[in-house]
């Protein structure tokens, strides 16, 4: 891999550069439906997709494994298949038996009718750490059915494990704080409500005075198959990232220019430790043909939202 990346505030942007989601919101809207949508049903389907992401937090097997018809079954990412309510409460029994797997969210894209009694959902399954490691994401599709007014699941599959995707860094969304003192940071990343990008903006203080602001653009690159991201700063430098997952990294390729054109290369690296605090240390720094020492380890601490 070649091994390149930025520097002030630049730097920091290409370290951190970086549609319903069940667990961050207990009461999404419906999934949108076709053309004379029934949106009762739409509801009904899209409520059970929250009490499967409530129950799988609450490490309730049996509550996961009523969602299914009694002959139901529940194929996993590794072709796993469980068989029956019984078999399904089982498998996920196992999975709880970690006590720190985490919550899963569910991101539905659509739901169809192709008879008055089923229906196909089909979206994302997003499954975050409770401690360290990266977010992870797979697709997945399952078929209801209605039994005595109730809809029920009848046959999911999970698929596409082992792809990049711009939800999983999710995680980000917030305000972080961090560096060492004297010299701190602070990153904000929101959605953008133009387009599927996440957005960036870091502000830099020496000494408690500001030393130089930047702004980042993340978003999936289609034709490469991996996620890029885009920053600047106000002193004219700028540079763009491809990100890598390397097991509980995220390893971010870093190539730009500083204000008067000095080409800058970097590796950074992006590490979740848990639910509110990061590390990122930047590497094989160069600037024109000068090399520069790796950084230590800075460590962003979430900042609470206000109430």
């Amino acid at each position: 891999m070649k091994r390149k990346a930025i520097l002030p505030v630049a730097a920091l942007c290409g370290a951190l550069t970086v549609g319903l989601l069940v667990a961050r919101d207990p009461a999404p809207a419906p999934a949108k439906a076709p053309a004379g949508a029934r949106d009762a049903d739409v509801a009904a389907i899209t409520k059970s997709s929250v009490d499967f992401a409530a129950a799988f937090a609450k490490g309730d097997a049996k509550a996961v494994a009523a969602l299914w018809t009694e002959q139901g079954e529940s194929e996993d990412a590794n072709g796993d298949v469980a068989q029956g309510r019984e078999a399904i409460e089982k498998a996920f029994a196992e999975t709880f038996k970690d006590t720190a797997h985490g919550k899963l969210e569910v991101e539905i894209q659509s739901v169809r009718f192709p008879s008055r009694d089923s229906a196909i959902e089909e979206g994302f399954l997003r499954h975050t750490p409770a401690g360290p490691g990266l977010p992870s994401s797979t697709l997945y599709t399952a078929t209801h059915v209605r039994e005595d007014g109730k809809w029920l699941i009848s046959a999911s599959r999970e698929y596409g494990a082992g792809q990049d995707r711009l939800g999983d860094l999710a995680f980000l969304i917030g305000k972080w704080r961090g560096g060492p003192k004297g010299k701190e940071a602070e990153f904000t990343f929101e959605k953008d409500p133009t387009g599927p990008f996440l957005l960036g903006k870091v502000t830099k203080t020496v000494d408690a005075k500001a030393a130089g602001t930047g702004t980042m653009k993340i978003g999936f690159d289609a034709q490469r198959g991996q996620i890029r991201s885009w920053h600047f700063d106000d002193t004219g430098a700028h540079g763009q990232c491809l990100w890598l997952r390397d097991g509980d990294h995220w390893v971010l390729d870093a190539v730009g220019a500083t204000g008067d054109g000095t080409t800058t290369e970097a590796v950074n690296i992006l590490s979740r430790l848990g639910a509110d605090e990061l590390t990122w240390r930047s590497i094989d720094r160069v600037v024109g043909d000068d090399p520069l020492p790796d950084t230590v380890p800075i460590k962003l601490k979430r900042v609470p939202a206000a109430k």
